[in-house]
């Protein structure tokens, strides 16, 4: 037997297990339980403990949070004594978490947080790329400064300071961590 007869055999209900589908408005979430409770549209008897991911004691893999209030399908078994959430209306987060390895990510209203977000946030290319262009004008203009310049005898340096004085007169600005830090997405 192929997958695609396994699915049809369990679809049918003829492989001892019947699958049922049912839509309904999420009334509870647990976040560490990793599950939700929903009330059925067509007013059914309430779902309680439906399970965001497959298995409910691992704090690995991939899961959605439903938003509270937003729709869910849920598929159960067995009659319905274990249901998952398969789809999500409207989710409020949405972790990923890799095993063996230090990887997560973490979806919600506040941004995007990769590997816990103890590095801060991510740099702004382009305008860390401003700002190191700036810097590098400043410092060639001084080079050219420096070369125009030719050395007086006996002026104790007053020619080079004449040059540099147009130079020295436009102090640079310091740059601060939130000219170039995307705080909505965090490393």
């Amino acid at each position: 037997m192929n997958i695609a007869d396994m699915i049809r055999h369990l679809a049918s209900g003829s492989g001892g297990t019947s699958l049922g589908i049912t839509v309904g408005e999420v009334t509870a979430i647990d976040r560490e339980a990793r599950t939700v409770d929903v009330a059925p549209l067509d007013e059914g008897a309430p779902l309680l403990g439906m399970n965001l991911q497959a298995n409910q004691g691992s704090s690995l893999g991939c899961v959605q949070i439903p938003r509270m209030g937003s729709y869910v399908i849920v598929g159960f078994t067995d009659n319905g004594s274990s249901g998952i959430v398969l789809l999500c209306d409207d989710v409020e987060e949405v972790r990923v978490t890799v095993s063996g390895i230090d990887n997560s990510l973490l979806v919600n209203d506040d941004g995007i947080i990769l590997n816990g977000g103890n590095l801060g946030g991510l740099v702004k290319v382009e305008e860390l790329t401003r700002r190191f262009n700036l810097i590098e004008r400043d410092i060639n203009r001084l080079k050219e400064l420096m070369m125009s310049w030719s050395p007086i005898p006996q002026d104790g340096g007053a020619s080079l300071k004449a040059l540099a004085s147009s130079w020295s007169a436009a102090p640079l600005i310091e740059s601060t961590r939130n000219d170039y830090e995307n705080e909505r997405v965090r490393q």
